[in-house]
């Protein structure tokens, strides 16, 4: 094994000169060998990543000013801007913590509903309009979610976060429920499907998958 000292990496090479630089090798014998420029390509992918990161805050903060600055001199519709502001957000949170990180899917997808729902809500309020979100959009995220919360807990690859997603379908179901209990919605079909899907779903996680169940929630709640 030979290190190069002007690039700081070692090289396991028969030659007595740097690949990268062609300056002469330092013999550092007795040194197990390791991944060639493993140090070097470990730099450059951090400074790629840095510079990506920078250029996409630069980008963020370009089109918030000008989008801000828009609003204020047309006011043509009040805060619109926020929506933008929200929207940019909703990229960093679906890159950071969702496409880069290593959390759990259900982390990732509770994530994502948060701010999809919370982005809906926002332009909701700004466009002054009756009560789409719970007459429509829940519903209707809610159905889709039930249903890909059904697929990966029948997944094995996914048997570790089961409970998690059966207490969300419990959830998502009886949320829909309260809704239709208390008389506050215009159009009450696609929560009346979303009640009967969930109602499914759970009775399928717990005829499939009922062992598993079970277990999770006695290692959750060491019972």
């Amino acid at each position: 094994m030979k290190k190069c000292e002007n690039c700081g990496v070692n090289v396991n090479t028969s030659h007595n000169t740097c690949p990268l630089c062609n300056r002469e090798l330092v013999d550092i014998g007795g040194k197990k060998p390791s991944d060639v420029f493993k140090p070097y390509e470990q730099v450059q992918e951090n400074k790629t990543k840095q510079i990506l990161y920078k250029l996409f805050m630069f980008l963020s903060i370009i089109a918030i000013s000008v989008c801000v600055a828009i609003n204020l001199l047309t006011q043509v519709l009040p805060l619109w801007s926020l929506i933008v502001i929200i929207g940019i957000v909703y990229c960093w949170v679906l890159i950071v913590h969702t496409i880069l990180s290593r959390r759990s899917i259900f982390e990732k997808i509770f994530l994502q509903i948060g701010v999809i729902l919370a982005l809906l809500f926002v332009c909701e309020w700004i466009s002054s309009s009756d009560k789409w979100m719970v007459d429509y959009v829940i519903p209707s995220i809610s159905i889709v979610v039930i249903l890909v919360f059904f697929i990966l807990s029948q997944s094995l690859k996914y048997h570790k976060g089961l409970l998690a997603f059966f207490i969300m379908t419990c959830i998502l179901t009886l949320l829909s429920g309260i809704l239709l209990l208390c008389n506050v919605l215009t159009f009450t079909l696609l929560n009346d499907i979303t009640v009967i899907v969930g109602v499914i779903g759970i009775l399928g996680m717990l005829l499939f998958s009922g062992g598993v169940l079970k277990t999770e929630f006695s290692k959750k709640f060491h019972l």
